[in-house]
């Protein structure tokens, strides 16, 4: 017995433009949302400069640099979802680990954090591992599949 799909269902006028009227909504948010980031970013590397110039501490120097990492890859994921309203799962694990790690620097006593939370930790960076080589691997196929039939773009 074969599965028939259903054909898509048409919008209506009010459907459509109010699709449209979300969709534009949205990719504001995500603009004012990058905006906002990058203006923190200005702001970190600023105080960042700060601790370098008045008492050099290397752990408060560590958290802003880590910080500005972290707001940039932010950045990046933004404008790439203005440009093509998609955002890779592999830069989100990337983001992911470098704010697990961020967390873990700036912890001066890791008895503060308890044995779940440490664990807990090790977990999400064990899942965001295996998505991140999940992509890469994907990724790797694709392009051997496109290298294999001549396909390019």
């Amino acid at each position: 017995m074969a599965i028939i799909p259903k054909p898509k269902k048409e919008l209506t006028p009010l459907e459509n433009t109010a699709l449209k009227w979300m969709n534009f909504t949205f990719d504001f948010v995500v603009i004012i949302l990058a905006l906002l980031t990058m203006i923190y970013v200005i702001y970190a590397i600023y105080s960042l400069t700060l601790i370098m110039f008045h008492g050099f501490d290397v752990e408060e120097a560590l958290h802003e640099f880590l910080l500005v990492i972290i707001l940039l890859e932010l950045f990046e994921l933004l404008t790439l979802y203005i440009r093509e309203h998609h955002v890779s799962m592999r830069r989100v694990a990337e983001l992911g680990v470098v704010a697990i790690v961020r967390k873990l620097v700036i912890t001066v006593d890791y008895k503060e954090l308890g044995w779940d939370i440490l664990l807990g930790m090790a977990a999400l960076i064990f899942v965001l591992g295996w998505i991140y080589v999940q992509e890469r691997r994907r990724i790797s196929e694709e392009e051997k599949f496109i290298v294999e039939h001549g396909l390019a773009r």
